[in-house]
């Protein structure tokens, strides 16, 4: 479940808007695993689907330090942010 975590955290970051639009490419047998990918389900849903979530300027920080610290657990050294 770490990886899948890791993925999801990294995937929704650059693409903030997922599950909030037509994602024509997507492989619906990838399967939407992890604790990180159901709580953003469940924000989508419950803002329903529209760009509140979006309209937030700190998202992508907070998905940021969602993963500093989901990969302090195998990785203890400090991760660098370009942005």
């Amino acid at each position: 479940m770490w990886g899948c975590d890791a993925f999801w955290l990294v995937f929704v970051a650059a693409h903030l808007s997922f599950l909030m639009g037509k994602w024509l490419m997507w492989d619906p047998c990838i399967p939407l695993e992890g604790s990180f990918i159901e709580e953003w389900i469940q924000c989508s849903n419950d803002h329903g689907a529209d760009e509140e979530v979006l309209a937030q300027d700190d998202a992508v920080s907070k998905i940021w330090n969602k993963f500093c610290k989901h990969a302090a657990l195998f990785y203890p050294s400090p991760l660098i942010s370009l942005a």
